[in-house]
């Protein structure tokens, strides 16, 4: 081949390939506050929450300067998680953020109200629409919430009543804002991996007007819908069951049989102590629930009040890492047998006590049928005095 056919054909190819890079290459560029430097940010392909696949980072970088920088080549615009290590939280979205890697130069930028993406078409229309919505509801949150703490400043207030009445309103100001413009954004995109993601990202299906439903779900691929299906069929089961343990542990019922380990590893069955013990107090509780620690001084009270009358405190922990239970152990020395199964919120005692948030209590008589659920303070006092006092 001719020398210069040779050389026309490598420019050639270089051309081609250099058009080729050009067009698929993308920057990313965040501007965070200098404090965050040293914070690591994970750059990490998308996946629904209700998968089993789980991706890890593609690519990884510190934060210098109050400034991070991504790039690299991508074929079509892909959903990308943003994780941030090591923040404080106080600018929302700030730890885990849902960003299209697109072609070209994408710039992120951070305030109070959350972020700001631009450069690109799909990141211009997501700030347009969910994007603003975000920004306008955390505002609106923000002054909201400022209300609440003056309401509960004023003679009289009740804190769980004031609480209730502000959720509601703040639940009011998500819907009528994120829903319209997440429901705006996904329709433009429906049909395509964008538009999938979104649609289970933004809200839940239940959420979406019924309309807009059944204009896009069918454009998701069977697959994700069947996957996100099995999740639902799969938690309704689990709420099912949960409804009957609650129903199964009211007063008068009989108890049911709990199994777990203590910090040493002995197995303890809660059926070796009813019938042997006059009263048994199951206290659910974890390291980091601030309530729960609050109570041991008086579950240490009662125990060594009616040890000799019978009482057996029973602490159901439902933490799950090991070393910050043993931590809470050491330093707070809560009173009677302490167990753990150490599955977190999947606690199968948990579950079966039909028990919703914690600290939560349980009395079992010496018959073992429950003789109260989640007393507290002195309600919890006046029952075990009065049940004693009966022997």
């Amino acid at each position: 081949m001719p020398r210069n056919n040779l050389i026309v054909l490598l420019l050639a190819a270089a051309g081609l390939f250099s058009s080729c890079r050009n067009g698929n290459h993308y920057s990313l560029t965040g501007n965070l506050p200098a404090r965050y430097d040293g914070c690591l940010v994970k750059l990490t392909p998308a996946t629904f929450y209700f998968s089993e696949e789980k991706n890890s980072p593609e690519d990884s970088v510190k934060i210098k300067n109050g400034k991070f920088q991504f790039n690299g080549a991508v074929q079509k615009p892909t959903v990308y998680m943003l994780t941030i290590d090591g923040v404080d939280y106080k600018i929302p979205d700030m730890a885990s953020i849902a960003v299209v890697i697109e072609p070209g130069d994408i710039t992120m930028e951070y305030d109070t109200l959350g972020i700001i993406v631009s450069g690109t078409p799909v990141n211009e229309r997501y700030m347009t629409t969910i994007g603003e919505a975000k920004r306008e509801t955390v505002r609106q949150r923000q002054l909201l919430w400022h209300e609440r703490d003056s309401v509960k400043r004023l003679p009289g207030s009740v804190e769980n009543e004031v609480d209730n009445y502000y959720n509601l309103k703040s639940s009011t100001i998500f819907k009528e804002n994120i829903i319209p413009a997440s429901e705006n954004f996904i329709r433009e995109y429906a049909g395509t991996e964008i538009g999938e993601f979104f649609f289970f990202h933004c809200c839940g299906k239940d959420v979406y007007s019924k309309a807009f439903v059944d204009e896009v779900y069918p454009t998701i691929r069977p697959e994700i819908r069947e996957q996100y299906e099995a999740l639902i069929r799969a938690r309704q089961e689990k709420q099912d069951y949960f409804m009957h343990s609650q129903k199964a542990t009211e007063v008068g019922m009989p108890y049911r049989e709990i199994v777990a380990r203590t910090i040493d590893g002995k197995e303890i069955r809660l059926s070796d102590y009813v019938g042997k013990k006059q009263l048994i107090l199951l206290d659910f509780w974890a390291s980091w629930c601030i309530p729960c620690i609050q109570e041991v001084p008086l579950l240490k009270k009662l125990q060594e009040k009616y040890k000799n009358q019978g009482l057996q405190i029973m602490g159901v922990s439902v933490d799950s890492d090991r070393e910050k239970w043993q931590g809470a152990l050491d330093k707070h020395q809560p009173a009677g047998i302490q167990i753990s199964e150490l599955k977190g919120w999947e606690s199968t005692a948990r579950v079966d006590y039909g028990v919703q948030a914690i600290p939560f209590t349980v009395l079992i008589d010496a018959s073992g049928k429950i003789l109260a659920r989640n007393p507290h303070g002195p309600l919890l006092e006046e029952i075990i005095e009065k049940y004693f006092s009966q022997k």
